[in-house]
């Protein structure tokens, strides 16, 4: 017994001034005054031990044992199952006072049973990450089920291959807490099993030169197998190889390709192995020469415009004027771009889109260039055209969030008033997600999209058709569009497809418009009767000017659409990707507004100095271009008469975007193809994007650690001099896409450190920057993450298990699981605070105190009670007897009538029995079936005697 806080004993030296003030001091209230006191004394007494923390200790033979059981990939399943029944057993044989816990980990730990003392361990239910074995979660995870007031013991049930850094550490502080360790190893060994050990290659290498991959294979028995090369997603080589048991080396001989970065991938083939994960492995080798520039066009000849007029060739001027050998040029088409893995981009210096409309181009590609600008230092341009920026579809995409225009444009004095009319298809079929959203949803942003490129001064109007048609938002102006999107917002998928009743109820409200371009998008995933449709079209631009544009989704919408624009001088879209459905519409709206092409001849003039008009310093006539508004903190290079750019960049991220919003053909640039400085223009525009950042060699590298991996800079110049006292930093893209900032510190003459935590196997690219003395160092690397320490011998390492329980205080665990609950751990002892219940008593004493001292009781008063009491025993016991016989003779009664009961069922079966011979013989004697004795008189006599 202690007290907690034993500074409040001081006020037990009220104690003795009570019991001087409160002593009886009257002889004749002695008695109440005395008990009144005392009772006063105890309740202060259970305060002020309350106070002071008054606590009782308790001892205990309780052990609380927590198991962690390694689930990973490197622990057989029969190893795994032989843990799971020395578990059972083990908890078969807990004492009384005993409980456990279970911790199953792999790359993370999960408690699958918490601490109990039932003796029936359930299934195995949870679920892991396998390819890993971090047995330091899963013990700071265990660390946390224990009780204070029991000893601890904590039993590890795994092979020892663990891939977790700093575990001794951790087991350290378990042992520190009090937990006693105990350790089971596993060891086996793996058959049949060959493996990928090491991939060779050098860092960098030249144009078309030779070298060697060298491919070490480890295999624990002789096997047959393929090798597989592949560069950059090609197979380059392929081998049979036989492999016999123990390391052994092979080298492939390979040819460098273009300039940049090669991702080569080896794999390896077995007929019998038994894990795929260690057979494949990645490097980088950079191939040095000219600068490549990817060029992305759409392909000549494609429809383009409402007058449907084929699209010229826009990449030979381009082609001719970046030609030299100064860059190396690849010329795609949109569909073309990589996407996905990032490192496919890094190999162009820049990469340049020429005239592409955002529809031809998905989501992950537009994010692919957008990190490969932003993340990785990379180049973009964007070449104009009718169907680029605005009227390419670029508004609210990754492509405006890049470049350094807006698609809309600002000057509204500029933009004639503009009607629109949206007729979508709600019918059950547009509600299909096989594209990950439905068909409705995109549709939906495709409308919320393109209303939002309307001007104050703009009609809108949305139809929705199934079976039936109606105006769910009705011509209104475009100044409030909250409640446009609010109502298309709310649109459900509905029946049937009636494409005439949707643009029969636009014909009914459009023509009665006042303004003069009056435009209609049509949208629809399927089919209806096209009886009326064609004459219903032609008639509206014929007679009221109104044109229609078509959208067909899926494979299985009308086909007289494209018929349908056509008539109506529109153009026809088919999205086989519900997700392009948005680029659509805002392409449709800004070409229907008129005014973000401008087609009309002026001289650019220069806003703002840059290097790409260096030595140029007058430029030819234009005669087009599509008109954007440039950001904030771009910079706005050359202008057109309206004060539109032209010419407009900025620095996004790490790299840097230009935007030229005319083309480079003969519509709108024909003056320019013939300008002597034409080629000089577009190498100097190439090179700004591509940036030139000083030459000085930067090594870069990465070192791995089982949980985390450091990226070393080392900066030397040519000269041998270490580059000191610079600000280092790097973005590390993941195989996903994903940016990550890593900072590096000066740890040393020229060297610079960042610490990173890389989650996913596959390719990182690393671009690092570093500045100082005004000077800027960059330079992009690539490094594969392989396969899992889990699956790199040895599979087992039981040793190391039995190291790690020892050097923590610990020891094997022992070889019959019943005693793993043996008490051999001194139980602590713990404590149980008194004060509640103090107080639950001293509560109980204060109303008891003021009855003392407020009633006022005196020796006839408490001899009433006692008095009541004992008169009231009186009373029972006279009662007793007259009780007594009325109970005699109300059982005398209830016996008579019994006996009369008895009696009269004897007669009536006697009466029975007489008549039952006489139905035979005719003739009855009543002498001798009857008796004369009455019952009655009988039951009289009875009574009498009674």
């Amino acid at each position: 017994m202690h007290l907690t806080n034993p500074l409040a004993l001081i006020f037990l030296l009220s104690i003795p001034a009570t019991l001087a003030l409160g002593w009886p001091r009257q002889r004749t209230n002695r008695l109440r005054d005395g008990l009144a006191l005392a009772v006063r004394t105890l309740l202060m007494l259970c305060l002020i031990f309350s106070l002071a923390g008054l606590e009782i200790d308790r001892g205990g033979d309780k052990l609380e044992t927590v198991f962690l059981l390694d689930l990973s990939d490197s622990m057989p399943a029969d190893a795994q199952t032989e843990a799971i029944e020395y578990i059972e057993t083990a908890l078969a044989n807990m004492g009384p006072d005993d409980s456990a816990a279970l911790v199953v980990f792999a790359r993370d730990a999960l408690v699958e049973r918490h601490m109990s003392s039932f003796e029936v361990l359930s299934p195995i239910t949870s679920i892991l990450d396998t390819d890993q074995t971090d047995l330091r979660e899963a013990m700071r995870l265990a660390l946390g089920l224990y009780s204070p007031d029991a000893a601890h013991r904590m039993v590890i049930l795994s092979d020892g291959a663990i891939t977790s850094d700093d575990v001794t550490s951790t087991a350290q502080v378990v042992a520190g807490s009090g937990v006693e360790i105990l350790a089971l190893p596993f060891n086996h060994q793996l058959e049949k099993e060959v493996m990928l050990r090491d991939v060779a290659i050098p860092t960098s290498v030249g144009t078309e030169e030779r070298f060697d991959i060298s491919v070490n294979i480890l295999a624990t028995d002789p096997v047959d197998a393929e090798l597989h090369i592949y560069a950059d997603g090609e197979l380059v080589a392929r081998r049979e190889v036989e492999l016999t048991r123990g390391l052994q080396t092979f080298r492939v001989p390979m040819v460098a390709g273009n300039p940049g970065f090669t991702r080569y991938v080896v794999q390896l083939i077995a007929e019998e192995d038994t894990f795929y994960q260690n057979n494949e492995l990645a490097t980088f080798v950079e191939v040095l020469g000219p600068p490549r520039v990817l060029v992305v066009a759409p392909p000549e000849g494609e429809p383009i415009g409402f007058s449907n007029e084929q699209r010229p060739d826009e990449v030979t001027a381009l082609r001719r004027a970046l030609a030299g050998g100064e860059f190396l040029l690849d010329v795609i088409e949109p569909v073309q771009i990589p996407f996905g893995d990032p490192s496919e981009l890094v190999n162009f210096a820049s990469v340049i889109l020429v005239d592409v409309p955002a529809r031809d181009l998905n989501l992950r590609q537009m994010r692919a260039l957008q990190t490969y600008v932003r993340d990785l230092g990379g180049g973009l341009i964007v070449v104009g055209g009718p169907t680029s920026f605005g009227v390419g579809g670029y508004y609210r995409t990754p492509l405006e969030e890049t470049l350094p225009v807006e698609m809309r444009i600002k000057d509204q004095l500029r933009h004639p008033p503009l009607a629109i009319v949206f007729v979508i298809d709600y019918s059950g079929s547009m509600a299909d997600t096989s594209g990950g959203v439905s068909k409705l949803d995109m549709a939906k942003e495709a409308v919320i999209r393109s209303v939002e490129l309307l001007f104050p001064g703009d009609r809108v109007g949305v139809v929705a058709f199934d079976s039936a048609a109606s105006w769910i938002v009705g011509m209104t102006e475009a100044s409030d569009l909250d409640p446009v999107i609010e109502a298309v917002g709310s649109l459900r998928p509905g029946g049937g497809t009636d494409i005439f009743a949707g643009l029969e109820a636009m014909a009914e409200v459009l023509p009665s418009e006042s303004v003069t371009d009056k435009h209609v998008i049509l949208l629809t995933d399927g089919g209806a009767d096209p009886s009326g449709i064609p004459e219903l079209v032609s008639r509206l631009y014929n007679e009221e000017g109104i044109t229609l544009s078509t959208v067909g989704v899926g494979r299985d919408a009308a086909h007289y659409l494209p018929e349908l624009a056509m008539l109506g001088r529109g153009r026809y879209h088919f999205a086989s990707d519900p997700a392009s459905i948005p680029s659509i519409f805002t392409e449709e709206t800004a070409l229907a507004s008129r005014s973000y092409i401008v087609e009309e001849d002026f001289y650019p003039t220069q806003r703002y100095p840059s290097d790409i008009l260096t030595g140029i310093h007058e430029v030819p006539q234009l005669h087009g271009y599509v008109a954007t508004s440039v950001k904030d903190v771009a910079n706005m290079v050359l202008a057109s008469h309206e004060g539109d750019p032209i010419l407009a960049v900025w620095q996004y991220g790490l790299g840097r975007a230009v935007a030229f919003t005319s083309d480079a053909t003969g519509r709108w640039a024909s003056d320019w193809i013939q300008w002597s400085s034409f080629p000089a223009f577009w190498r100097q525009t190439v090179r700004f994007a591509a940036g030139q950042p000083d030459a000085t060699p930067l090594d870069v590298r990465v070192e791995t650690t089982i949980d985390s991996a450091r990226l070393v800079v080392d900066a030397v110049t040519e000269d041998g001099e270490y580059i000191n006292m610079y600000t280092f930093e790097a973005r590390a893209v993941s195989p996903e896409g994903d940016a990550e900032n890593i900072l590096l510190s000066q740890v040393a003459p020229g060297r610079y450190v960042g610490e990173f935590t890389p989650e996913e196997q596959g390719s990182y690219l690393f671009h690092v920057t570093g500045r100082g003395n005004g000077r800027t160092l960059s330079t992009t690397k690539g490094w594969v993450l392989t396969y899992s320490p889990e699956y790199r011998p040895p599979m087992s390492r039981p040793e190391a298990l039995e190291e790690l329980a020892v050097d923590a205080g610990g020891r094997l665990a022992p070889s019959n699981p019943a005693h793993v609950f043996d008490h051999t751990l001194d139980t602590p002892h713990s404590t149980q605070p008194l004060w509640p219940w103090l107080l639950m008593f001293a509560a109980s004493l204060l109303p008891i105190d003021v009855a003392i001292r407020r009633l006022a009781l005196d020796r006839s008063v408490l001899r009433q009670p006692w008095r009541r009491l004992t008169n009231s025993l009186r009373q029972r016991r006279a009662l007793i007897p007259e009780r007594l016989a009325k109970d005699f003779r109300m059982n005398a009664l209830i016996q008579a009538k019994r006996r009369v009961r008895e009696m009269q069922e004897t007669a009536d079966q006697e009466v029975e029995d007489a008549i039952e011979p006489a139905r035979f013989n005719d003739t009855i004697a009543p002498s001798d079936s009857i008796s004369q004795r009455s019952p009655l008189m009988e039951y009289e006599h009875t009574t009498d005697e009674g």
